[in-house]
């Protein structure tokens, strides 16, 4: 049996605007769905505010919470005399501040775990030994109480005593902070793809008020 045309026209219209509906109500769910997902890794990538600290970078310039504010800055933890990692994890830092040299809003910071050896001097002489590019990073250092504290409780990094001058065992993380101050995010320092797993962290850090 043969349904009328206008009967078929109107089977056709709900079947199509049932067909919208459920359509409208997948898209909106699923937007909602990824709103709150990317709410709740927002506020789980908070891994702790930075305590207030003072320490002296390489040209005896004193620098503290308040001069990494309103920036986001990538933080890493070397020594002048590391006889490991530290080469690799500053090469990676240059290949960083490259990629970022151009955004004034991306400041770049390595402390170094051997203030007692590492003074300010050591580390300009560092700096010019190394060829690097020095704007917007600072290499700091500090008394080693004050130093150890801020990668310990600050940073949340491990570090460890020195057995010799070229054996202090100590994090390879890389930490992105924040305009705020607040810890982010830690990656491997030492990835070989380091620059392409940081740029959309920063990106997301530079887009956020």
């Amino acid at each position: 049996m043969t349904l009328p045309e206008d009967r078929r026209l109107i089977i056709w219209i709900v079947g199509l605007a049932f067909i919208l509906m459920v359509a409208v109500s997948v898209v909106l769910f699923t937007s909602e769905l990824a709103r709150i997902r990317a709410e709740k890794a927002k506020r789980a990538s908070i891994m702790g505010d930075l305590p207030d600290f003072s320490l002296t970078n390489q040209h005896r310039k004193l620098v503290g919470r308040s001069d990494l504010l309103e920036r986001v800055n990538i933080v890493n933890f070397i020594f002048t005399q590391c006889g490991g990692p530290c080469p690799d994890l500053t090469s990676q830092m240059s290949l960083l501040q490259k990629d970022w040299g151009s955004v004034l809003d991306v400041q770049f910071v390595s402390i170094t775990v051997d203030p007692e050896r590492d003074s300010p001097d050591v580390l300009f002489r560092y700096v010019v030994k190394q060829g690097l590019d020095t704007i917007r990073w600072h290499f700091l250092t500090g008394e080693k109480d004050q130093v150890y504290d801020l990668i310990r409780k600050g940073f949340r990094a491990e570090i460890g005593e020195s057995d010799g001058p070229h054996e202090i065992s100590h994090s390879l993380l890389l930490a992105l902070v924040d305009r705020k101050g607040r810890i982010r995010a830690y990656l491997d320092g030492k990835s070989e793809d380091l620059t392409s797993e940081v740029r959309p962290m920063v990106k997301r850090l530079l887009a956020e008020n």
